[in-house]
């Protein structure tokens, strides 16, 4: 028909032209109204409607490790091809509701830090003793993490006698540092490697009470983010740069390649180059961070947000859910493939949100395939008019 349109004269083809924009126009209308993130859905979680999931680690689509929390009692479990493992509850040695942090190693296995017994490492379904005290100082362990280039590195946030915070390194093969003193007056919660000798730890800076700043019965509270260096050896870390923020705290920390970190925050998200230590503030607050692949990541707000900040390849974009964030969101991992929300709903219940990554921009979005039938068409038309043009010249 089309073809038969544009042989005829000028003023067919002015009708077929118009014809062709006005598909453009009602095409444009759909693409937009079809432009939210496909691949969400709202199920029970993995563990059932009774287990309320605190923190979870995916190692891939069929292994995790879960913090759960069920009828008053903490349970810490592995989860295998929909099979789980109770690794520690209220029968064991450990205490699962002490557990201040997770940390998953190159090798799939985990180590469990918690100020109240020492560091242990869950190997499959194996529980021991991880030493990290190769000296004669007494300390527990908060928080623990891997070197990214040298798997026998460690550094650890420490509580120290006289319950004072510090930083300290070691190496599995036998050293401890010296601990770091806290003159910052910062609170480290989260540490993390960015390069060599280099890592990147965040907390909450309390300004002084004789600062004016604050009452000392109420606390002013503020995020706080710092470069840590360590070289390996005895001498203690040394905290480089410190960076305070406004209001909030800093939840994620996400590499996106060798030179950029998203400091992702509740009211506040920095974009840190640690090569040329450029800073940038994104103008956007969350409480979920998730990398999905090299270079990309997501940002969740909480309960009844409809949008969430996608970056990807240096960009960052605003995406529109097809329907408002439905729990508060109390934990999240990666499988390689699906992003995981936790919470828990308005009635009280556990949920999971769920988001296929590999459905965003795929065909099977409703985007995606508008895409393509425009480009389609487009080509056809086109190449229609182009064949007309020719035989018109050859005549």
């Amino acid at each position: 028909m089309w073809r038969k349109m544009l042989q005829q004269e000028s003023e067919h083809q002015w009708l077929a032209i118009s014809a062709f924009f006005v598909f453009i126009i009602i095409g444009a209308f759909f693409i937009k109204g079809t432009s939210h993130l496909p691949g969400i859905d709202l199920t029970e979680n993995e563990l059932g409607t009774d287990n309320r999931i605190m923190e979870s680690h995916y190692i891939d689509k069929d292994n995790s490790f879960i913090l759960t929390y069920i009828d008053g009692t903490y349970e810490f479990v592995s989860m295998n091809s929909g099979k789980m493992n109770k690794l520690i509850d209220s029968n064991s040695e450990y205490d699962a509701s002490s557990i201040s942090h997770v940390t998953t190693l190159d090798n799939d296995s985990v180590l469990i830090s918690s100020l109240q017994s020492d560091v242990i490492l869950i190997d499959g379904s194996n529980i021991f003793t991880f030493e990290t005290n190769f000296g004669e100082d007494n300390f527990s362990v908060s928080n623990i993490e891997q070197s990214s280039s040298d798997s026998q590195q460690y550094l650890m946030i420490t509580r120290e006698s006289e319950n004072q915070q510090s930083i300290r390194g070691f190496n599995s093969s036998g050293l401890t540092s010296s601990n770091t003193p806290n003159d910052e007056n910062v609170n480290w919660q989260n540490l993390m490697h960015i390069g060599e000798q280099k890592w990147l730890a965040t907390g909450t800076y309390n300004a002084p009470a004789t600062s004016g700043d604050q009452s000392p019965a109420a606390p002013n509270l503020r995020p706080a983010w710092g470069i840590i260096l360590w070289n390996g050896g005895y001498t203690a870390p040394m905290v480089d740069s410190l960076q305070i923020g406004e209001y909030g705290e800093y939840h994620s920390t996400i590499k996106l390649n060798h030179n950029q970190v998203i400091i992702a925050g509740t009211h506040e998200t920095v974009l840190f180059n640690h090569q040329t230590n450029d800073i940038k503030n994104i103008d956007y607050s969350s409480v979920a961070a998730i990398s999905d692949k090299c270079n990309s990541a997501w940002l969740f707000n909480n309960k009844d947000s409809k949008s969430v900040l996608r970056f990807d390849e240096d960009s960052w974009d605003v995406e529109t859910l097809p329907h408002s964030i439905p729990i508060d969101i109390e934990a999240s991992g990666f499988d390689g493939t699906t992003i995981y929300l936790h919470g828990i709903d308005d009635n009280g219940n556990p949920k999971v949100l769920t988001f296929d990554t590999s459905a965003v921009g795929s065909i099977e979005s409703g985007s995606g395939f508008l895409n393509l039938a425009f480009i389609i068409v487009s080509l056809i038309m086109f190449t229609i008019m182009g064949v007309n043009v020719i035989d018109k010249f050859k005549q």
